[in-house]
């Protein structure tokens, strides 16, 4: 029997986020201009020890703090984070602090989870390194680290002050590296804008001049952007950006245990082939859409398959500890045509099977 009870309402208004996006040839050395960085009480640069080694002598900023971290998705876990942490308190920064994170995704997911999360939040800014990273991991706001094998699962949202994005530090990049991001691309003209999908698909990486490779970032980040400022938190048109990451997400955690993992946009490649496969045999897009999607992503020299060994219900495991699982289920997002995506599609397991099996 209840005796005594009140209910009090607490309204939180959401905060709104608005942040510039800086893309260009040698920028980097102007980042002063894009942020004013004399505000903050100290500067903190988060990378990898490669990314570093590379592009660290052209960041003109006086008096940072440096934290660097192996390369590579394997630091990408708590005990970097832990180090991070240690790190920042050791160098006495307070509140009013600003966290630089400069590298791939790997640096902009952790780098970001440890602003979000030291002192319970701190502004941070991303200075993206790569393909990937340029018109994905360094925006949106969704930054985490894995937890053993399984990806992302433990991550905040919250948004960067501010992203500055120099196309010159691509020129460093290995092919596989550089060649992997674009998987990205592709996913955004695939849910969002067919001509985007067609224009980019026509030519191969290494064809792209620079004007051009400004031009595909730039508009990766506004489709990218369109959605996300209409739903910050996942809860429904924002779902679209998980195309081909589901099985994806599945492969690339299976690959964490070989001697030669897969790239994160290599996953997501052979992850968009499954999850257009599925798409196809449910109906919701042609044969030949499918065919036409498959030809275009093994041309641009990424992965269709993952030939490995792995068994259909060792993936099928994996999935079953999806983020976006709920009481066992998958919320699928597929496509009903090249260049539009739909989400929260539910259908029988065996069509999930046939997708995956198409890909092993």
């Amino acid at each position: 029997m209840i005796l005594l009870m009140e209910k009090v309402q607490i309204c939180i208004f959401k905060k709104t986020f608005n942040y510039p996006v800086f893309i260009g040839s040698k920028i980097l050395k102007q980042i002063g201009e894009f942020v004013d960085i004399d505000r903050y009480s100290s500067v903190n640069l988060i990378s990898d020890n490669t990314v570093y080694g590379l592009h660290g002598k052209n960041l003109s900023i006086k008096k940072a703090n440096v934290f660097t971290f192996s390369s590579g998705e394997s630091s990408k876990n708590l005990q970097t984070v832990k180090g991070a942490y240690e790190f920042l308190a050791e160098k006495n920064v307070d509140r009013h602090g600003l966290i630089i994170n400069m590298g791939g995704g790997v640096v902009a997911d952790l780098g970001g989870f440890v602003a979000s999360t030291y002192l319970r939040g701190i502004d941070f800014i991303n200075i993206p390194t790569t393909v990937e990273a340029m018109v994905d991991a360094s925006f949106g706001g969704k930054n985490g680290v894995n937890l053993g094998h399984y990806k992302n699962y433990v991550g905040t949202f919250n948004q960067p002050k501010a992203v500055v994005a120099d196309i010159d530090t691509l020129k460093t990049m290995p092919k596989r590296s550089f060649i992997q991001g674009f998987a990205e691309v592709i996913k955004h003209g695939l849910i969002q804008d067919k001509f985007y999908f067609f224009r980019v698909t026509k030519k191969r990486p290494n064809q792209f001049s620079q004007k051009e490779l400004v031009e595909i970032i730039a508009e990766s980040v506004r489709i990218k952007g369109e959605i996300v400022q209409q739903d910050e938190r996942e809860t429904g048109l924002r779902k679209l950006l998980n195309f081909g990451h589901t099985v994806g997400h599945a492969i690339e955690s299976q690959s964490f245990k070989s001697k030669n993992p897969l790239f994160h946009g290599e996953a997501v490649a052979i992850g968009m082939v499954a999850e257009a496969k599925i798409s196809a045999d449910l109906g919701m897009i042609n044969e030949k859409d499918f065919k036409i999607i498959e030809r275009a992503i093994a041309d641009f020299g990424l992965p269709t398959r993952y030939e490995s060994g792995v068994s259909v219900d060792e993936v099928v495991t994996l999935l079953e500890k999806d983020k976006k699982s709920q009481h066992g289920k998958i919320k699928w997002t597929l496509l009903s045509a090249i260049g539009v995506g739909d989400y929260n599609i539910q259908f029988d397991d065996k069509f999930v099977r046939e997708g995956i099996q198409y890909v092993l």
